[in-house]
């Protein structure tokens, strides 16, 4: 993956002097919902990169975070989001928080989101980022995504930020009757897409290909110090 500032400075001009307004309008003009794009605007996404990407913050591109993970591109993120069609009374469950970028998008459309994150460092630097915003409706817990939230609840939507060879059997089980899954699925090295998942009954399921991606890979292990 190539970042903006390893290019050569002729092309790099045209990734400069960009803010919010700009990345929401060009987010409209793909077709992303007005309530995502509302929530959007209330995130000001270079609180959540480091300093050298920070000029980058309103472009439309994935961008590096720390442990060698990435903050997902805006259009991915709220296409994402826009997929699981969240209704202000949901229980949502996200399995990557990052550095809280997306978690605080959908914090403003939902009840309250449970996230996971399995490196200590971003589990951290997200609470903190969130506590900047004063958001009151999220639950942070440090863990292994891959065994869904652990306890015997339910949830509305999952959202997953990182690649997986399988959708986990543990995310299926935290899913309630007609909620919905999404989470890019990762065929080969170079081969990634996302996949919508809406389970229809008891152990029944419906799953729907999207658009190919790229994502880190969802990590089955200890918890990253």
């Amino acid at each position: 993956m190539f970042f903006p500032w390893q290019k050569n400075r002729k092309k790099e001009r045209i990734f400069l002097n960009k803010n919010n307004n700009d990345l929401i309008k060009e987010l409209k003009e793909k077709g992303i919902d007005k309530n995502i794009l509302d929530a959007m605007r209330k995130v000001a996404r270079e609180l959540f990169v480091n300093e050298v990407s920070s000029r980058y913050a309103y472009e439309n591109i994935a961008l590096p975070v720390e442990c060698e993970q990435t903050i997902s591109q805006p259009y991915v993120v709220a296409y994402m989001i826009d997929c699981l069609k969240l209704k202000k009374t949901d229980k949502i469950l996200e399995v990557g928080t990052g550095t809280g970028y997306q978690t605080a998008i959908i914090s403003y459309l939902c009840q309250k989101i449970y996230t996971i994150e399995i490196f200590a460092k971003l589990f951290n630097q997200a609470k903190i980022n969130i506590g900047k915003l004063g958001i009151k409706n999220v639950i942070h817990k440090l863990g292994n995504g891959v065994n869904g939230w652990g306890e015997k609840i339910l949830f509305d939507a999952i959202i997953v930020s990182a690649a997986s060879e399988k959708i986990p059997l543990k995310l299926l089980q935290n899913l309630k009757s007609h909620g919905k899954l999404i989470i890019p699925i990762k065929y080969s090295l170079e081969n990634q897409k996302l996949k919508l998942v809406k389970k229809t009954g008891e152990n029944s399921f419906e799953q729907k290909e999207l658009f190919d991606v790229k994502f880190v890979p969802l990590l089955d292990k200890n918890i990253e110090h």
